[in-house]
């Protein structure tokens, strides 16, 4: 079986490629090959293995595992087309993210081994067995099932989500970064193991950093160039051509040089491939004249806001950041008043406009909050459709006038909301609590009440995009473990629980390395802390708060 990825655009090799990729924008992977993806940092590495695993769609890029299209479309009840996992090609991989311990809730080894086993339907003794080779992949015995992974080292925490992938009967293991963290041992029992893997027909497809350790293991190599295009070669083709790296701005590591410098030599692939054969060949053979590979060669300057990299962060930065922050939060502190203080159908649809304007303006970042809002506003029309029924003084069970104060009392605060919901995003905690801090200075000291007022304001704005990035995370994780693709009732809640127990143990996590780092930092031990002078209050910081003051003034004497 092969995996097939349509829509990238591939950098010919300029040399004889065996490779199975046929056109510059189809790339077939084939089962029983060990495919590692390299690029620099930041160029989208995981962004594509994500897509790949179907957790993140990208637009062009169409993915599957054989005769199974990764995303396929269905006609929902309302007659509209809708895009949804397949779950047949979900089933074909079972996936490793970066931490991979962060994704465990069970309570046993024996509970997790069975929960990614679960989708499959397999029987009894199948799992049994399946159980049993995953734990022995990791180096462990079946005295490991009742261990609780809670109470676990994070090296052992981490073979736990190992056994986890490999246990599975799936035909493709995607890894990002699975030597994070792992010790010499860990490295060459992975290794060990995902040739193995290789041997016996699955395909292996796997992020690393260790160019040294996963070249080793490669049968071929991805490469990212940070335009977005990729470069598919064999691991040999790369040995006699490492300045791709460099065409694709990464460094050569100096390792890879010296194995080029013998490839040229005549060394044969088996012995630069390997260090020890290597250095002993090395012993044999005395070329002082060497010439290493383009020293100290910078790597070429390229665009590097690649497809696969593009986040929230990428795109431009709000309007609302040219702004004193102080500005802002009393200009929509100001406008969510005159919000609240609305009575009138007429003022509320106006308020409405204002608050549509400043989203668009502002460039607030709202997309983020989707489920959120979406949640919200469900959850306000129906309490105003219950508020309207009831049995009636005139006879009837409906009243429109009692569903419309309802609607129209809940309403307030969701504009209000709305927002701010995009600020915290907008403007980051750290300007904030630096333009605050000038505004309740004495001669240059903050007081400690008020350090430690700011502190907790700016933190629990600072936590706000970090707990949605969290979340997103680990829905994602959930997806890819689970192969949860219906939209029932049952698998939603599966999927709350999956997602909420390692969400909140990553909470209590943060919560430490918050504590230590500001303990590290002195806080609370100065009481008058020196203040850093860095926002100015300018003229247009005068315009906005004046049009926010504007704005409540004139809905006040419209009323």
């Amino acid at each position: 079986m092969t995996l097939h990825i349509v829509g990238l655009k591939q950098v010919p090799s300029g040399v004889h490629n065996e490779m199975p990729a046929i056109h510059e924008h189809e790339l077939r992977l084939k089962q029983g090959s060990i495919t590692i993806i390299i690029g620099a940092n930041g160029v989208g590495k995981t962004r594509f293995m994500e897509t790949i695993a179907g957790l993140t769609k990208s637009e062009g890029i169409a993915v599957s595992y054989d005769s199974h299209p990764l995303w396929t479309e269905r006609r929902s009840r309302l007659g509209r087309m809708k895009t949804e996992r397949n779950r047949p090609a979900m089933l074909r991989y079972s996936y490793s993210c970066q931490s991979p311990e962060e994704q465990l809730f069970a309570r046993t080894v024996r509970d997790e081994l069975q929960y990614v086993m679960r989708p499959y339907q397999l029987d009894e003794d199948d799992r049994n067995r399946r159980a049993s080779e995953a734990l022995a992949a990791v180096g462990w015995d079946e005295a490991w099932l009742d261990r609780d992974p809670y109470f676990m080292s994070g090296g052992e925490r981490r073979r736990t989500a190992l056994a986890c992938l490999f246990a599975p009967p799936a035909s493709w293991l995607l890894l990002d970064e699975p030597t994070a963290g792992l010790d010499a041992a860990g490295h060459e029992q992975l290794g060990a193991q995902l040739k193995q893997q290789a041997a016996g027909g699955k395909g292996v497809l796997l992020i690393s950093h260790e160019s040294d350790w996963a070249l080793q293991l490669a049968t071929a190599v991805i490469i990212m160039h940070t335009d977005g295009r990729v470069r598919h070669c064999r691991r040999e083709e790369l040995l006699l051509n490492p300045h791709w790296l460099e065409d694709a701005g990464m460094d050569i590591p100096a390792w890879l040089r010296v194995a080029h410098q013998f490839a040229c030599l005549g060394v044969p692939a088996k012995q630069v491939w390997d260090p020890a054969a290597l250095a002993h060949e090395a012993g044999h053979i005395v070329k002082p004249n060497i010439k290493l590979l383009r020293p100290n060669t910078p790597p070429t300057v390229r665009d590097t806001r690649a497809p696969f990299a593009l986040r929230d962060s990428d795109r431009q930065p709000s309007p609302l950041s040219l702004f004193d922050p102080r500005s802002v939060w009393i200009t929509y502190i100001l406008v969510s008043a005159a919000i609240l203080f609305q009575s009138t159908w007429s003022g509320l649809g106006a308020m409405a406009l204002v608050v549509a304007a400043a989203i668009h303006f502002g460039k607030i970042p709202l997309r983020r909050w989707r489920s959120a809002i979406m949640a919200l506003t469900a959850f306000t029309f129906s309490v105003a459709l219950i508020a309207g029924l009831g049995p009636q003084e005139g006879g009837g069970f409906w009243s429109t006038e009692a569903a419309l104060v309802s609607l129209q009392s809940l309403l307030r605060p969701l504009l209000a909301m709305l927002l701010g919901f995009g600020l915290p995003l907008a403007v980051t905690p750290l300007r904030l609590r630096r333009s605050l801090e000038q505004l309740f200075s004495k001669v240059g000291k903050v007081p400690l009440w008020v350090t430690k007022l700011l502190l907790t304001i700016t933190l629990l704005l600072r936590f706000i995009p970090v707990l949605l990035s969290e979340w997103e995370r680990f829905a994602r994780i959930a997806t890819a473990r689970g192969k949860q693709t219906e939209r029932s009732a049952g698998g939603s809640f599966r999927r709350l629980q999956e997602t909420s127990i390692p969400f909140m143990l990553a909470l209590f996590r943060l919560g430490e390395q918050v504590s230590d780092a500001l303990e590290s930092r002195g806080v609370g031990k100065e009481r008058q802390p020196t203040l850093l002078i860095t926002e100015h209050w300018k003229g247009r910081d005068t315009v906005l708060a004046a049009v926010g003051s504007a704005i409540p003034v004139i809905f006040w004497m419209w009323q």
